[in-house]
């Protein structure tokens, strides 16, 4: 059965002239989401706009809102207000509805992750529509996601997804800032992140969001490590998603998976869960983690950031590209002291002998394709250098 999340954005449901929100836009998405749910399709819903939806109950600009805690009145005003619009046109659908509101602190912890997983399992068996945003009012500034593409992509990772739908203003991606560049070419078919040649003009999107196509192609390198599909694709034909789903290129941007296999359940929460630092490791390690094999000291070349015992990390490659994310065996003091040394010589550093392994082979998973040559990623740290396009996502 196929399996997808839709995501959609703020400057999709709330009008930035008028400062409301666009009730077409929502009830079509909505009867969309109906159609295919009838059709067995499992559908999961992201849903930014509780911010947006708040500032426009009170009648306040959204760049007028700079400090946390007014952030997270806003958004208890506003997620209310939203979803009460979801509720009453899925019900004239006659379509079970929910509400599901995550923050990073849900997913960092595993019981939190199994249980929301579970949550999500009984709801779709029951052919409810969950539709999910960022708990705002209760997420501090170190437990966001940040952007609801982000969170769209941790949800798609732990349902087990086969396509995530980013639904946006744009119709897809393009080689440049169509808007200004004339030679700017959509690119129907992304089968490798490392391929992408794109322009750096463009605007971060409505005053209403805080998204950008930086943070779609950031959801889609997560998505795509886990085994699923992601679409960058106009919010205004929602109904275009089955046409695509069954093969249809001709609409926006689908950006393949690394591997048609979905990752083991620790697997994927390890792409769910925020890294606390990064792992730079030498060609030969890195070769290594490609095919499958665990991480030795041997092989570090440095690290970055504070970690503890069993902490995400990202690996990297010497040209700094992303290559996978793992659980770490020894804290970052530890580490610094043992890298680039035989595991022989780890007691005799830091006074006691644990594992040979920094990261065992099954608690690393690859963000990166395989190839004949050394795989050069592309790196989350120079995503600002892409493209960001018109639309945005609380």
């Amino acid at each position: 059965m196929t399996r997808i999340v839709v995501k959609v954005g703020t400057s999709s449901l709330i009008d930035d002239k008028r400062g409301t929100l666009q009730l077409s836009s929502l009830c079509k998405i909505c009867e969309t989401l109906v159609d295919l749910n009838a059709e067995g399709i499992q559908v999961v819903l992201v849903s930014s706009g509780a911010v947006g939806a708040g500032c426009q109950r009170l009648g306040i600009d959204r760049k007028d809102v700079t400090r946390l805690a007014h952030k997270q009145a806003l958004a208890a005003i506003g997620q209310g207000s939203i979803m009460r619009q979801y509720d009453d046109v899925f019900s004239a659908l006659g379509q079970p509805s929910a509400q599901i509101l995550l923050t990073l602190d849900n997913i960092a912890s595993r019981s939190q992750y199994k249980n929301a997983s579970a949550t999500f399992e009984e709801l779709l068996k029951m052919k409810v529509i969950p539709v999910v945003n960022e708990n705002d009012s209760v997420a501090t500034t170190e437990l966001r996601f940040g952007d609801n593409d982000s969170l769209s992509a941790q949800v798609a990772i732990m349902i087990g997804a086969d396509w995530l739908f980013l639904l946006t203003d744009v119709d897809a991606l393009y080689t440049a800032n169509p808007s200004v560049d004339p030679s700017a070419r959509a690119i129907p078919v992304v089968e490798d992140l490392n391929t992408l040649a794109v322009s750096t003009d463009g605007g971060a999107g409505s005053k209403y969001g805080t998204g950008g196509m930086v943070t779609k192609l950031t959801a889609a390198h997560l998505a795509s490590a886990a085994g699923c599909n992601t679409v960058i694709c106009l919010s205004s034909h929602p109904e275009r998603i089955k046409s695509i789903i069954e093969g249809d290129r001709s609409e926006g941007t689908c950006i393949m998976a690394i591997s048609e296999r979905p990752p083991k359940p620790t697997k994927k929460w390890i792409l769910s869960v925020s890294p606390k630092g990064v792992i730079i490791i030498d060609k030969g390690a890195a070769s290594a983690v490609m095919n499958r094999k665990s991480l030795f000291a041997a092989g570090i070349v440095s690290i970055e950031g504070q970690f503890s015992t069993q902490d995400a990390v990202k690996i990297l490659d010497l040209e700094s590209n992303e290559i996978a994310r793992g659980l770490v065996n020894y804290n970052s003091s530890d580490m610094k002291r043992i890298l680039g040394k035989s595991s022989k010589d780890y007691e005799d550093t830091i006074g006691y002998h644990g594992p040979e392994e920094i990261i065992y082979r099954y608690n690393i998973v690859r963000t990166s394709q395989v190839s004949d040559k050394m795989v050069v990623a592309l790196s989350l740290n120079d995503l600002t250098d892409l493209t960001e396009q018109q639309d945005s996502s609380d």
